[in-house]
């Protein structure tokens, strides 16, 4: 993540109206689960080790910002993926397994991304800010990363923000 350095450092990118994401809080979320009781964690984990058999490291590409929900209306700024095969079957299957497990999931289209930052409310989104983001990310030079592992997070909300701490790691590659 050492290239996104350039990217929060950008001059425009400073000054805008968003709360940037820490460099050690970018992560790639599969399914997003929010309040979960204690006693349901070992469930997760047992199907994580389930369905997420050894294989060979896959490599996963950044490639250009966008914005959610859209890029007139930006709410998150994020950085996308190449697509990836395995990376979707992965998702779908985690979603389909803690939804037959009875867990409460996101069923929205599925986009894999690293969320930058989300937009201060109230504030006014400068009209060309998201293509200067496109441009610099444009330039920087994105070097593939293995999906070597997936992490269950606890997340707690601070003031400063989210803090994340690993509860479980099924390490994929062989």
């Amino acid at each position: 993540m050492e290239i996104m350095r350039d990217f929060y450092n950008d001059d425009l990118v400073k000054k805008l109206p968003v709360r940037w994401t820490a460099m050690q809080n970018l992560h790639l979320t599969l399914q997003f689960l929010g309040d979960i009781e204690e006693k349901l964690i070992s469930q997760i984990k047992g199907i994580l080790d389930n369905i997420l058999p050894p294989h060979h490291a896959e490599q996963l590409t950044l490639t250009g910002v966008g914005a959610f929900p859209n890029p007139s209306s930006p709410r998150i700024i994020w950085i996308g993926f190449d697509k990836n095969d395995y990376l979707l079957k992965m998702q779908q299957l985690l979603t389909h397994s803690l939804e037959t497990a009875g867990f409460e999931v996101d069923r929205k289209r599925y986009r894999p991304h690293l969320t930058l930052g989300r937009v201060r409310e109230n504030s006014a989104f400068p009209p060309n800010a998201l293509q200067h983001l496109e441009s610099i990310s444009g330039k920087m030079n994105f070097a593939s990363s293995p999906l070597d592992r997936v992490t269950l997070y606890e997340s707690v909300l601070r003031p400063g923000g989210p803090v994340y701490s690993a509860v479980y790691e099924k390490m994929l590659n062989r």
